[in-house]
């Protein structure tokens, strides 16, 4: 049996995903021993293949295998670096396929025509956003190269996925067909953030209106209209939950006091994105303007969750989890 972690990263929760899987295959099979009665029962040989990019620290991860429970349960794990966007496996060689928190990464970011003056389209905005310019045009160009990216996901891993193989997904999404204020915070905080060192000459600000984040949240239609597009998968559950940002590092106490939550927030949420998308940021704006940057992002993202009355238990942001069964053809 085999099972594939697409995104596995690098770090203490690289190998949380399949760890889990071996578990509940290992435990499956047990019971079905226990339940036919059959003391021979032999457990299946189980493959563990680990993907990400061919720059991710892979070595890393297998230094984190003898004190994880794979080698106990007689796991063969291997690395396949690759994008999986594309081909990664054989025909028909995956059982079981998770991933988590990568699939709203795009594989670039969407191109933006310019309007007829010349200037971006989306000015002075990174993502999706009600105070873009022209807000539908830039949903519109962000879901096309959504509907792009997922349909070769889907396409890839249909070749790959044995029938009745199971996709388990769960990655960032939004609620609504029409993004809210809520879903483009983060991103209009960051924007604001750019454009202030725009203002006073720490960045070009042509690299701003110039920089969309390779990055979508899809929303319940969006993903069903392209799993049914596709055609090879059956969707059995999909499920939004909210999550919070506090809590990654900053555990609050019950004698702490409201007014110091979004502070707290703001640092937690800005260390986040700080970890994910510093790379990409890196590239269209320099290394010298990332401390500056974030610095002045929390600061942002606190008077934004003082203004929307931030608490232990509210939600930050959406997630989606998502469940494909591979079709039996004939």
């Amino acid at each position: 049996m085999a099972i594939a972690d697409l995104g596995c990263a690098t770090g203490p929760n690289a190998l949380l995903l399949v760890s889990d899987a071996v578990e509940a295959v290992l435990a499956a099979a047990a019971k079905k021993g226990t339940d036919d009665d059959d003391d021979g029962e032999v457990l299946p040989e189980l493959h563990v293949f680990l993907n990400d990019l061919p720059n991710n620290d892979f070595n890393a991860v297998f230094r984190l295998l003898p004190s994880s429970p794979l080698p106990g349960s007689g796991c063969l794990v291997s690395a396949w670096p690759g994008s999986f966007y594309g081909r990664i496996f054989p025909d028909a060689s995956l059982d079981y396929v998770v991933s988590c928190s990568s699939l709203h990464y795009l594989s670039k970011a969407p191109t933006m025509k310019t309007v007829s003056s010349g200037e971006h389209l989306n000015r002075g905005r990174v993502y999706l956003s009600p105070s873009a310019g022209n807000p539908t045009a830039v949903l519109d160009a962000y879901r096309a190269q959504f509907e792009t990216d997922f349909a070769a996901f889907l396409g890839c891993r249909a070749a790959e996925v044995r029938p009745r193989g199971v996709l388990l997904l769960s990655f960032f999404a939004r609620r609504t067909a029409c993004p809210s204020m809520h879903d483009c915070y983060l991103w209009d905080a960051l924007a604001d953030a750019l454009m202030d060192m725009a203002a006073v000459g720490l960045i070009d600000e042509e690299q701003v209106h110039a920089f969309n984040l390779p990055y979508y949240t899809p929303c319940p239609d969006d993903l069903r209209d392209m799993v049914s597009m596709e055609g090879s998968f059956t969707v059995t559950i999909m499920r939004l939950f909210g999550c919070s940002f506090l809590g990654v590092s900053h555990h609050p106490t019950k004698d702490e006091d409201d007014e110091d939550l979004p502070r707290w927030l703001a640092v937690e949420t800005a260390s986040y994105v700080r970890a994910a998308l510093e790379p990409t940021l890196q590239m269209q704006f320099g290394r010298a303007a990332m401390d500056e940057l974030f610095c002045r992002y929390p600061l942002l993202l606190e008077a934004y969750y003082r203004n929307n009355k931030a608490t232990k238990n509210k939600e930050d942001i959406t997630n989606v989890f998502v469940v494909l069964e591979k079709k039996q053809h004939g």
